[in-house]
């Protein structure tokens, strides 16, 4: 019914030219989560009346080599950057030399959803809550670890994050994957991870480890029984506030009216409730606000991650 009134209520001569398809461009390989939302929006905006849309994945450093490819691109509406927080959040912070600037010349269009975290301990951990961790790692100063995915990730600044609001003096151990971090909690390499609500949860079900606690605002449709970090009622601002999420941003110099098109036409496939459904099975929330709204968020977000991630001195090597 959405596609349908969608279809009804754009005219031909407001979308991309049959002749110029509209490019997803993804920074992963397909099979992964932000590829298989990209496809989800890109079918949804298909069966809404745009003529042509193709899923363009151009992987490496996590999104850098897509968004630098898609701030060069012709500001015609017809190329879209799908990417994570890491783009504009993180890249300005983690990286001593860029190419070009990730808020200056990548300009967002409509936020696709937020997803979340999770700090997850082995089964037999003592910890039975995040209050009950905390009071752990405080008396065991220095001795405890986390893992990350990788360093430089949402997982390594969550780590910083809950160190900082806490008082708290856990190790950093970076791993190369979701599936060796886990790998390396079960096995108990480490006292504790962060990794996607995805990654985490069915060894949590299975009973082979513990997830404490969920960043956001919700708690997870997959995960309904764990409360996020703010019910911990520990006060822990930074991670209390953190907000993971996946965007569409176009090339700088992209006229304003195709931006506003672009975000109500996204905003209204992502409402379809077939859709949702497949949302919440991959634990995203939907957001779509306004391109101005989103875009203050965007700049507001750098900063908070920035803080973090400057704090700790850390920057990308090559």
């Amino acid at each position: 019914m959405v596609s349908a009134l969608l279809a009804g209520a754009l005219p031909r001569h407001a979308r991309a030219q049959p002749d110029r398809p509209l490019r997803l461009v993804v920074g992963f390989p397909p099979g992964g989560t932000l590829d298989v939302l990209a496809r989800l929006v890109g079918d949804g905006l298909r069966r809404a009346g745009t003529p042509s849309v193709v899923v363009e994945n151009r992987p490496g450093a996590g999104s850098l080599i897509a968004a630098e490819s898609v701030a060069r691109a012709a500001p015609d509406g017809t190329t879209l950057l799908a990417a994570p927080l890491v783009v504009t959040s993180f890249f300005p912070s983690t990286h001593a030399k860029l190419s070009f600037d990730p808020l200056r010349d990548l300009v967002p269009v409509a936020m696709l959803g937020t997803f979340r975290f999770a700090l997850a301990v082995a089964d037999s951990h003592p910890a039975r809550d995040l209050a009950g961790f905390v009071a752990h790692v405080r008396r065991n100063p220095g001795r405890v670890s986390f893992g990350s995915v990788s360093a430089g990730t949402p997982s390594h600044f969550l780590g910083v994050m809950l160190n900082r609001a806490a008082g708290l003096d856990m190790t950093h151990v970076p791993y190369k994957g979701g599936a060796p971090a886990l790998t390396g909690l079960l096995g108990g390499e480490v006292d504790a991870i962060f990794d996607v609500v995805t990654n985490t949860v069915a060894q949590h079900r299975a009973g082979r480890l513990r997830i404490l606690a969920v960043t956001g605002a919700q708690r997870s449709p997959l995960l309904p029984e764990v409360p996020v970090f703010r019910e911990s009622g520990l006060g822990l601002r930074e991670i209390d506030e953190a907000t993971l999420w996946y965007g569409f941003f176009a090339p700088a110099g992209t006229p304003a009216a195709t931006v506003e098109r672009q975000n109500r036409e996204i905003a209204r496939v992502v409402s379809d409730a077939a859709l949702r459904e497949r949302l919440d099975a991959l634990d995203i929330a939907p957001a779509a606000p306004e391109p101005a709204a989103f875009a203050r968020f965007v700049r507001e977000d750098s900063e908070r991650w920035g803080t973090v991630i400057r704090a700790t001195g850390f920057k990308v090597t090559d």
